[in-house]
């Protein structure tokens, strides 16, 4: 398991990794709007900046974006519709990992990235966990579209 120090509250951060297993830190303030505290507003500001929360399932992560449950959940199901989606958001760059090992995707599923001048580096999810918080903290427009270890 690779364990990473949660030191950014204002973005999604990937804080470990092991098989099956992805942990990410979310911070409060991009949680979706929450009830207010019924006692007072004291409550809120307790609360811790972010939390974490594992998951076991295909995703993708984005500085400011999480979408869970990417539907392919092994490289042998991935489609030219799972890049498409990811050629639909707004960045720079694809993080694609692509599970215990390297593989690489074949060529025709990334044309609709190519088509959009995005770039793709292609690794295994452990170390496209690790480049995801170097390319957070320096502010780059990328996602990374992680298949579980």
């Amino acid at each position: 398991m690779q364990i990473t120090l949660d030191r950014n509250t204002r973005y999604y951060g990937i804080h470990s990794y092991a098989k099956g297993e992805i942990t990410i830190t979310i911070p409060r303030a991009l949680e979706e709007a929450r009830p207010a505290p019924e006692e007072s507003d004291n409550v809120e500001r307790l609360l811790p900046p972010l939390r974490r929360e594992t998951l076991h399932r295909s995703l993708i992560l984005m500085p400011e974006r999480l979408i869970q449950d990417w539907p392919p959940q092994s490289f042998t199901e991935l489609n030219k519709a799972h890049f498409d989606v990811l050629a639909e958001q707004d960045v720079e760059l694809i993080l694609f990992g692509s599970g215990a090992t390297l593989r690489w995707p074949d060529h025709d599923l990334l044309c609709s990235l190519m088509q959009r001048g995005i770039g793709i580096e292609v690794m295994d999810t452990g170390a496209a966990c690790r480049t995801y918080n170097i390319l957070m903290s320096d502010q780059r427009r990328f996602a990374a579209a992680l298949l579980m270890i």
